[in-house]
């Protein structure tokens, strides 16, 4: 059995998974806010690997079928393979949904960024991106500014396609 890790005033558990007994650790994700986490380098042998390792508890998003799913990873010593499911990050980038490891074992982390499944790829925009440019003009490349309510840059193009690439740049 793993000790709690403090936090602030918040104990943080570690993570069991029963298979070959499998533990992820807790850890401190922001002591500020007793925001509990979990240490993400042991899921280095599923392949991805966060910059932060102490990936916080529930993060932000929700499930959207227009996010595709996690490319599917081998389970060591078995013949199992996971994936996770595609959702929608607060920054409008896809993610993947890990609150659950094989919709059967709790894991909590919610809405993690996709990037580091993605062997150098980019996540794909998700929700409302480009709403920010609805009842804008776009800009006619004429060299000027952006014509008014288009997001991004002066070329061509629909004002919801210039939101949505001002939004996926930024």
């Amino acid at each position: 059995m793993t000790e709690p890790v403090s936090c602030g005033a918040k104990a943080c558990d570690a993570v069991v998974i029963p298979i070959q007994n499998f533990t992820i650790p807790a850890c401190c994700a922001d002591a500020a806010s007793n925001h509990c986490g979990l240490d993400s380098s042991v899921l280095s042998m599923f392949g991805p690997t966060f910059t932060d390792a102490c990936q916080p508890l529930a993060q932000p998003g929700t499930l959207d079928a227009s996010c595709p799913d996690s490319p599917k990873a081998p389970v060591a010593g078995t013949a199992l393979t996971i994936a996770f499911p595609g959702c929608c990050r607060q920054n409008h980038t896809c993610g993947y949904q890990l609150d659950t490891i094989g919709g059967i074992f709790p894991l909590g982390l919610g809405c993690v960024d996709s990037a580091p499944f993605l062997d150098g790829g980019s996540p794909a925009p998700c929700g409302d991106v480009g709403a920010a440019g609805a009842g804008g003009a776009a800009g006619d490349g004429s060299g000027g500014a952006p014509a008014a309510g288009a997001a991004g840059e002066s070329s061509g193009g629909t004002a919801g396609d210039l939101a949505v690439a001002g939004a996926a740049g930024g």
